[in-house]
């Protein structure tokens, strides 16, 4: 057998030890594992956004870049609205950041990439980081189900995210690069909305 061949035949085994257990094993195995919940979770989320963008009526085409080839395009989701292309991050809350506080809860979004890649500012520097650069992609879609127990999404543009105060950039080098996370508050604060159309227009 070739080397090429061997290497399917392992691929198909992988995949055939999914097919290998019962649907309710697999639930068991998600539910007592928080760090496979967490994962699982927000693969969750960017497929209950897509279904939600395909159906909108006024979005024509979405697509959602290759994982592990995001050199021209970091957004989990790539949307034609109108006569505009509009990137969208799907980022979930953390559960364990979560407190109630003041009548509401408040809560943290972990708004970076996961692994630590090396970019170009527009200031020509080179840093290896994990931070977002500001204008990466156009829109911040959190999902609100802990809240509300319900497929509806908070959002954000990306110009209003918070900016980075890490001590490992230059003053110059913040001034474009994203804060790792965001602070989202449920009942949702101003500077969230449900109104995902408004968005769509003002990008």
């Amino acid at each position: 057998m070739s080397s090429n061949s061997c290497d399917q035949h392992i691929q198909q085994n992988v995949l055939n030890l999914v097919d290998n257990i019962s649907k309710e094993e697999l639930i068991q195995l998600i539910k007592e594992h928080p760090c496979v919940r967490g994962m699982i979770s927000g693969y969750i989320s960017e497929m209950k956004f897509r279904q939600f963008a395909t159906d909108h009526p006024d979005i024509c085409y979405c697509y959602k870049p290759r994982d592990h080839d995001r050199t021209e395009n970091k957004a989990d989701l790539v949307c034609d609205y109108k006569d505009k292309t509009i990137s969208i991050q799907v980022k979930s809350i953390q559960t364990n950041s979560i407190k109630y506080k003041d009548g509401g809860y408040r809560a943290s979004v972990q708004n970076d990439a996961s692994d630590k890649r090396q970019i170009t500012l527009p200031n020509n520097d080179t840093i290896l980081t994990t931070n977002y650069q500001i204008g990466e992609y156009d829109i911040l879609a959190v999902p609100l189900f802990v809240f509300t127990n319900q497929w509806n999404f908070a959002y954000k543009l990306n110009k209003n995210c918070r900016k980075s105060k890490s001590r490992r950039y230059t003053e110059e080098q913040k001034q474009y690069l994203l804060a790792t996370t965001e602070s989202i508050s449920y009942p949702l604060a101003d500077d969230w909305t449900e109104d995902f159309n408004n968005l769509l227009e003002i990008c």
